[in-house]
């Protein structure tokens, strides 16, 4: 199955690309970091996955304005922008019942719409997220990332940002994100919309939930701090939560299999043998394995048991904030040198 593009236009006039794939009902899941659409082209562990789902549910996913196949021409970087695109796309299609899911800062752009549209929304899925995660960076770093980001034709800041949130990732995935990065927004869209989802606080929202919710958060995640799980899960009503292994923060690295595992098992959904041959859910203190148009049950005892585990590693690692900082500001520098020298 190929996904279907199509378009629909924004309250302010701005196109925004989706696709679907599949039928049945409907899973919306909402962009983070960078286009949807060219990031389940990229990298074949997503597209399998849609490809698997698709199987029981129409998968819709859909570019952030300002990012692929959307609308370059954004201006405006906020949290509301962002639940008014969603809304765009989910009234298009005329979804009355959807499965939302949210991955990293798109976590309180679907929680947000949760809390708006409770008679919508039958389940809530949400990995590597967070209710406010200003209070888990510090200003320099957030700061440090923002400059990175919009310095153009910084390859090497790029590739240290992704570095940050990816430490342990293969070397090629890295390539591609990095690629990817380049290719979908301008670094002065890249870095607004950095900046926007440094600034999310849906803290007072998460209690107007009604929806069953599922939050998955890796132990070792080196950009949102494990912690910022443990939080949102304590705020929403009844979450379930579910502490896995690993070191990635980006769900399309890494052990891919036991978050759809535990996804499809949240939603009620088959699961295909190979995967019921591994264990169907992370236990405390086990390994997991490896139509277009123009126009509180939050397992609070795997939450006990589950803190990260302390080891003794060198001080000189890139989720390390003073050394990215440190970091960051070389790579401003030399960037900068580069760009003179060419200049002159």
């Amino acid at each position: 199955m190929e996904p279907q593009i199509g378009f629909c236009t924004n309250a302010v006039g701005a196109r925004i690309a989706y696709a679907t794939l599949g039928q049945g009902s409907a899973w919306v899941l909402v962009p983070g970091y960078f286009a949807y659409i060219s990031a389940f082209q990229t990298f074949p562990e997503a597209g399998q996955a849609l490809q698997r789902n698709a199987r029981y549910h129409t998968q819709v996913f859909y570019d952030m304005g300002g990012t692929g196949l959307s609308d370059r021409n954004r201006t405006v970087f906020t949290l509301e922008s962002e639940l008014r695109d969603l809304e765009t796309v989910v009234d298009h299609l005329k979804l009355d019942r959807i499965v939302l899911l949210g991955n990293g800062p798109s976590g309180p752009v679907a929680i947000a719409y949760a809390a708006k549209y409770p008679e919508r929304v039958t389940h809530l899925v949400l990995y590597g997220t967070y209710a406010c995660l200003g209070k888990y960076l510090s200003d320099e770093v957030r700061a440090a990332i923002v400059s990175l980001l919009r310095q153009p034709d910084n390859w090497a800041g790029r590739r240290l940002v992704l570095n940050l949130a990816a430490s342990q990732a293969q070397s090629d995935s890295l390539e591609l994100l990095a690629a990817l990065v380049k290719e979908v927004a301008t670094p002065e869209v890249a870095a607004n919309l950095m900046d926007m989802v440094f600034k999310y606080d849906v803290r007072n929202l998460c209690p107007l939930v009604k929806a069953p919710t599922l939050v998955m958060h890796r132990k070792g995640d080196p950009l949102v701090d494990f912690k910022a799980g443990l939080e949102l899960a304590s705020l929403i009503p009844n979450a379930r939560f579910v502490p896995l292994e690993g070191d990635m923060h980006f769900s399309i690295l890494g052990d891919t299999e036991s978050i759809e595992r535990n996804q499809l098992e949240f939603i009620g959904d088959p699961i295909t043998d190979d995967k019921t041959a591994k264990a169907a859910q992370p236990v405390a203190g086990d390994p997991v394995p490896k139509d277009s148009d123009t126009g509180k049950a939050a397992s609070l005892s795997l939450v006990a048991e589950s803190k990260p585990e302390q080891k003794k590693e060198n001080w000189l690692r890139m989720d390390n904030p003073l050394v990215f900082v440190i970091f960051a500001i070389l790579a401003s520098v030399i960037a900068g040198a580069i760009l003179t020298l060419f200049k002159c």
